[in-house]
């Protein structure tokens, strides 16, 4: 009998282990490797910004996942209702998958019930990221709030590169002596969590551009859609003619009421060794996901569970082998910002403490590009990424 390996999740995490366990085990062992995704496509979720902007249609940013197949991948279209680790079952829409392994990538729950976010324009999904483009397309001067209520989101710098883009972009419209740009965001300062150095560089940028940071904002906050104002927990109101919202992130609902997932200061989240992706609970059972990467002090964003998931992919065809394992986990991070007519790259060293199951990354960045450049270097990046994913 094969041994079934069982993915859920078309996002970074389950196409990059597909594709490497698929590449390692072909020829050398019975396996089975099938993936569970709710839709038919791979989207790279940083391009729904291109999207948005009017840079990009949506199928320039998007893959079938069916192409994974030509590597002995089988994909099944379904939805994930429940994971039960216990008796190694994952119920769906179109039925029950059982598995020998099971690798789970499946992003996080992006918040919009919570302050009342879902009156306002967001790209953190196809929809959310055309209608957005709509929006801004209608858009011919007033007042613009970004507001990022929570310091938990998919990727953490989004906001303030968001808020920078649309400086250039309004620039470009000649609509930007009459546009006023407001980011109320939760950390101290803009990038905060990036250093000294990313904080200065920021600073200087978003007082170039005009972007008005308001910092530390943190909840209560209330969004009244009829007056078009945001209230902070200060009482400081902030009036708006468009409004668009980060959401926070939160735990998937198949994850819910599992063993899987542990409480941490910062919430709800799947733990997992830092060093694997392996769940601390069940051996056969791996989680580098957005979902994971709270619990081990690394951000919600595609490059870190990009190196986790290859890192549980090691694992589990290193056991399949019979061979040692090294998963040759991240050790560092590249961070690209394109903020409309300049980009900036940081680099983040990231040091595993296997003692404490964390990896340390903050304090550790420092800028390796500053210049028109780096938003062409990002742009490659991406598009190249895409073109070799499959």
């Amino acid at each position: 009998m094969p041994k079934k390996i069982l993915i859920l999740g078309g996002g970074v995490g389950g196409v990059v282990a597909a594709k490497k366990m698929a590449e390692r085990l072909r020829g050398r062992v019975d396996a089975e490797i099938t993936i569970i995704n709710d839709t038919d496509y791979y989207l790279l979720p940083p391009l729904l910004v291109n999207i948005a902007l009017g840079d990009m249609e949506p199928r320039q940013a998007q893959l079938p996942l069916s192409m994974l197949e030509k590597r002995g991948v089988k994909y099944v279209k379904a939805k994930i209702t429940k994971i039960d680790p216990d008796n190694r079952v994952v119920e769906t829409d179109q039925g029950k998958f059982n598995y020998d392994y099971l690798l789970a990538s499946l992003g996080v729950e992006n918040d919009f019930q919570s302050y009342n976010l879902g009156v306002g324009y967001h790209n953190y999904t196809l929809d959310g990221a055309l209608k957005l483009k709509e929006a801004l397309r209608s858009f011919t001067g007033g007042k613009v709030v970004l507001l990022a209520p929570e310091p938990i989101y998919r990727c953490g710098v989004y906001p303030f590169e968001f808020a920078c883009q649309l400086d250039t972009l309004f620039r470009k419209r000649g609509i930007r002596d009459r546009t006023s740009i407001t980011l109320l965001y939760p950390f101290n300062k803009p990038l905060e969590p990036l250093g000294p150095e990313a904080v200065k560089i920021s600073e200087g940028i978003a007082a170039k551009k005009g972007v008005e940071c308001v910092s530390g904002v943190k909840p209560p906050i209330t969004i009244d859609d009829k007056e078009r104002v945001v209230t902070l927990s200060n009482g400081e109101k902030y009036k708006y003619d468009l409004l668009i919202v980060t959401p926070p992130a939160r735990l998937p609902k198949p994850f819910e009421g599992t063993p899987l997932v542990a409480e941490i200061p910062t919430g709800k989240w799947t733990a997992i060794s830092v060093y694997t992706g392996r769940s601390l609970k069940y051996d056969d059972v791996y989680l580098p996901g957005e979902h994971s990467m709270p619990y081990v002090g690394l951000p919600t964003a595609g490059v870190p569970v990009h190196f986790t998931a290859l890192a549980s992919a090691a694992s589990i065809t290193g056991e399949l082998l019979g061979q040692p394992v090294d998963p040759a986990q991240i050790n560092a991070m590249t961070c690209a910002l394109d903020y409309g007519d300049v980009g900036m790259m940081f680099n983040c060293d990231i040091k595993l403490d296997l003692s404490s199951n964390k990896a340390a990354w903050m304090g550790s960045c420092y800028s390796i590009l500053t210049s028109p450049l780096g938003r062409l270097i990002k742009d490659l990046f991406y598009k190249s990424w895409l073109a070799t994913t499959m």
